[in-house]
């Protein structure tokens, strides 16, 4: 498996230096938060972005994220699709493979009904990521079937899904669930660990390093590989006390609890 940090665990810094921390640190990629990406190419260019991954030997697996498809009208959602294209566009021309998106709450719908919204919509979008070789990669905030379920129904080649650990740990936080998962449908894992407070408390201010929570994330790892993932695992933390630290700490301490628990598990 391979290593890699999210924009948001260094959210109050750039994106050319979230890529500089990246890889002085010693990653293997880095995913570009959306928001970022639009600032610096307010005033740089897309090849700009190339050459900084490139000088620093990282490939940027993801653009994250994207979201409000399912529940939108027909015309909202061929406004959003317009949008989500600039992006596949983006991605075809960076180099990321695949293009994150958000699933949305069910509120009272029927899980029937959020099945069908979404593997409808996302099903469309992933048609339109597929003619710029970008996967669309659901991120799903609760109970991981759902997710399994609206990517089987779909039958997209180009739809899969993005796991979360700590979504995982507050969703249903069943490791028979990770098992579930199509092999050739997971496009990327977004690795944290969790303070230990009630589940109905956790928000995500309360992720932490790897390893220094109470997810098990050594076991979700060895049950990753058994099914022969070996893809990125991004460090993906909303946390206030890191970000007052600089991107080259953060990036460092990040690196360091994430092969460490790689270690742990056997998958680095």
């Amino acid at each position: 498996m391979k290593t890699c940090i999210n924009g948001a665990t260094t959210m109050p810094y750039s994106l050319e230096e979230d890529i500089k921390a990246a890889g002085e640190a010693g990653f293997d990629g880095v995913e570009l938060w959306r928001a970022k990406l639009d600032e610096f190419l307010q005033r740089g260019s897309v090849q700009e972005i190339i050459d900084l991954l490139d000088g620093y030997s990282l490939d940027a697996p993801s653009i994250c994220a994207l979201g409000g498809f399912a529940w939108c009208s027909e015309t909202e959602f061929k406004r959003r699709l317009k949008i989500a294209e600039r992006y596949l566009h983006l991605a075809s021309e960076i180099g990321c493979s695949s293009l994150i998106v958000c699933g949305e709450d069910p509120g009272d719908r029927s899980p029937e009904e959020v099945v069908w919204a979404h593997s409808t919509r996302l099903g469309r979008l992933a048609e339109l990521g597929e003619e710029y070789g970008v996967k669309i990669a659901l991120e799903w905030f609760r109970d991981l079937t759902t997710a399994i379920n609206i990517v089987n129904s779909a039958g997209k080649e180009y739809l899969g899904l993005m796991v979360d650990t700590f979504h995982w740990y507050r969703g249903d936080g069943n490791l028979e669930h990770i098992d579930m998962i199509p092999g050739d449908r997971l496009i990327l894992v977004h690795i944290n660990d969790s303070e230990d407070l009630p589940k109905e408390e956790l928000t995500d201010r309360n992720r932490l390093y790897c390893g220094e929570g109470v997810i098990p994330l050594t076991e979700i790892l060895k049950r990753l590989e058994a099914k022969g993932y070996g893809g990125y695992l991004s460090v993906e933390i909303f946390r206030e006390e890191y970000w007052r630290r600089d991107p080259a700490t953060i990036s460092r301490e990040a690196l360091r609890t994430l092969t460490r628990v790689m270690r742990r598990a056997g998958v680095l």
